[in-house]
């Protein structure tokens, strides 16, 4: 199983570790941190070098974007597995351009845009991606602890996080069975 992931640099999966201490409560705290623009889900998708080469395409005219973290947040339903999910909110740093290319990748949110192009291609799973996306990495799900975990996760929304921000200029295909990526698609415009 694959998924289409941006890399965190260095500084985000710092920001993680930092976090650690106060997420020891939770079910299953991530050591590999990574932003999942869109996973893979099907027939005909366990081919790595088969899903690389549908990705160029895909890709094909997107520029690299800046993104950065803004804080913490969580999902205390998800739609998939247990909760709640505490994470890092991720959001496209506007570059004030304004203008649009053919398919409206500039202009907009250049990781929504790669994100529909991605659904496009590879269909959608529902309840998590189209208009339900939202980017984030993920930092702990479930609740091991004692007390009340929605006093946990509101501690965790309410704590200041320094902004890390960055720049992508690849897409990445994660393996969920290696937890790393196994294949590199760069950004060109």
């Amino acid at each position: 199983m694959y998924s289409v992931n941006v890399p965190v640099p260095w500084d985000v999966r710092r920001l993680a570790a930092s976090l650690e201490p106060d997420l020891a409560s939770f079910a299953s705290v991530r050591d590999r941190h990574t932003l999942v623009v869109k996973r893979l889900d099907g027939r005909d998708l366990n081919d790595l070098h088969r899903i690389r080469e549908r990705l160029r395409p895909v890709l094909h005219g997107v520029a690299p974007f800046d993104l950065r973290v803004t804080g913490i947040d969580a999902f205390d339903r998800p739609p998939l597995g247990e909760g709640p999910v505490v994470y890092l909110a991720v959001e496209t740093v506007d570059d004030g351009d304004g203008g649009d290319d053919d398919d409206g990748v500039r202009g907009r949110d250049p990781l929504r845009a790669v994100h529909d192009r991605l659904v496009r291609e590879f269909g959608s799973v529902e309840g998590l991606e189209g208009a339900s996306y939202v980017p984030h990495v993920t930092l702990a799900r479930g609740w091991d602890g004692h007390g009340d975990p929605d006093e946990a996760v509101a501690r965790l929304r309410d704590r200041g996080v320094e902004g890390v921000r960055w720049t992508v200029d690849e897409l990445g295909v994660w393996s969920r069975e290696y937890k790393e990526i196994a294949a590199r698609v760069p950004l060109r415009g």
